[in-house]
């Protein structure tokens, strides 16, 4: 993708109507709970159910960050909701995946929660506040690496709200934005087994993150095209989010 391409793909992400929106949530929360089931009770995973779900963080990311852009007085308000759903997400979280990843792995909220509040203080507080952000950041790439992303996930959601932000306006910019956020893209999923088996890490991580979310949202655009009008309530992803690892940490439970 060239860079007039990809600042023509920001141009139509930012014009997607709310129920193309609520579309490429549908999309990605189902490709999110054929991973997670392909991951925790098929043995072994198939390759074809882990690429696909390759798409869902980028996708979310996508959505966030666009949604991150609007009505900035309300950042805190929004880490402050982050904060507390990837909390209440950690225990459900835990139970289903204790077995694949240790105790101090947090889950996908954290990165939101984290990227958000440092926004918020940025916002608020200029550059002292981006300094603590950034703290705030450091903290959380750790415990993201087992199951979350780690830092390549916090570059990216931080790259991806520079981009769909007003400052972007600025080529330099968004030039930037685009590079860093394509960069940690290509690295999110399998670049440290490219060495040790290139062939089937591009094929099942890297290329399907790469490409599988514009598959995505351009199929939402196709199906929920202009003008049509949301149809999910405003934070139903928190709720299906923790009510779906609960459920399959339950079934986790019953099965052991």
């Amino acid at each position: 993708m060239s860079v007039q391409q990809a600042i023509q793909w920001q141009i139509s992400v930012k014009a997607m109507s709310p129920g193309a929106i609520d579309m490429v949530k549908i999309i990605a929360l189902t490709a999110m709970l054929v991973d997670h089931l392909n991951i925790l009770f098929l043995h072994p995973p198939l390759p074809e159910l882990y690429a696909l779900g390759r798409m869902v963080f980028p996708v979310f990311v996508i959505i966030w960050a666009l949604n991150l852009s609007h009505n900035p007085a309300s950042l805190q308000a929004r880490a402050n909701r982050l904060w507390i759903w990837a909390l209440i997400a950690q225990a459900p979280f835990w139970l289903a995946f204790r077995h694949l990843h240790p105790w101090y792995a947090l889950n996908i909220l954290f990165v939101f929660a984290g990227v958000t509040q440092l926004v918020a203080l940025s916002h608020r507080y200029g550059v002292r506040g981006g300094l603590g952000g950034l703290i705030i950041l450091a903290a959380l790439a750790c415990p993201l690496v087992p199951a979350s992303y780690g830092s390549a996930g916090l570059v990216f959601a931080a790259a991806l709200v520079v981009l769909f932000s007003p400052v972007s306006q600025k080529r330099c910019i968004r030039l930037t934005a685009i590079i860093t956020a394509t960069g940690a893209l290509f690295s999110l999923n399998g670049i440290t087994h490219l060495t040790e088996r290139p062939l089937d890490t591009l094929i099942i991580a890297i290329l399907p993150t790469l490409i599988l979310p514009f598959v995505g949202i351009w199929l939402a655009i196709q199906l929920k095209p202009a003008g049509s009008r949301r149809f999910m309530p405003s934070r139903f992803f928190y709720h299906a989010y923790a009510g779906h690892l609960l459920l399959l940490a339950l079934c986790r439970i019953i099965l052991n």
